[in-house]
């Protein structure tokens, strides 16, 4: 039975130090990793302050392909649009998957995972990157997750995916 927990504790740790660079009581930072001629900005424990400077700080020929972000616990605001979005527009679905394991495999919550990009892409938070991409003539036009998954410990449900908001250049 030790040896059973044991494993389950290490499955569980190793989800959790894979699914996110930082932790929650951390501060949030931005990195961005430079490709050829291409860009990616992610969240981290190091790097600058805001997402805003990230974006600033990238020359305007290199294109920022996606911002990439896997601490949804950190924004608070976010999560409640998030649980608005799907109360207004996936509740069969939302409570469904609220109701079931929580699981990311659990087919209740994957049943969600559509609406949940829907919601990301319609929130305040991709609202200002947008606003902040607007002089690079670039957009978030499209949302890529994994490991999505709900949990339902605290008050409210705490939605939690490593997000790839995947942007377009202007022509």
């Amino acid at each position: 039975m030790t040896r059973y927990f044991t494993a389950v504790l290490f499955a569980l740790f190793s989800q959790v130090a894979l699914f996110s660079q930082i932790t929650v009581a951390e501060p949030l930072k931005w990195q961005t990793n430079f490709a050829d001629h291409d860009a990616v900005i992610f969240a981290s424990s190091t790097g600058v302050d805001s997402l805003k400077d990230a974006i600033a700080a990238v020359p305007k020929l290199v294109w920022i392909r996606s911002v990439q972000v896997s601490t949804l616990a950190q924004f608070d605001g976010l999560q409640h649009e998030l649980h608005t979005y799907l109360q207004r527009h996936y509740p069969q679905e939302l409570a469904d998957a609220l109701a079931s394991a929580g699981n990311m495999h659990n087919p209740k919550v994957v049943a969600l995972r559509e609406g949940f990009k829907e919601a990301v892409l319609a929130s305040g938070f991709v609202k200002q990157m947008n606003a902040d991409f607007r002089g690079r003539c670039e957009r978030i036009t499209s949302v890529d997750i994994e490991k999505f998954f709900i949990t339902t410990q605290s008050s409210s449900p705490q939605f939690e995916a490593m997000l790839w908001l995947k942007t377009e250049q202007c022509h």
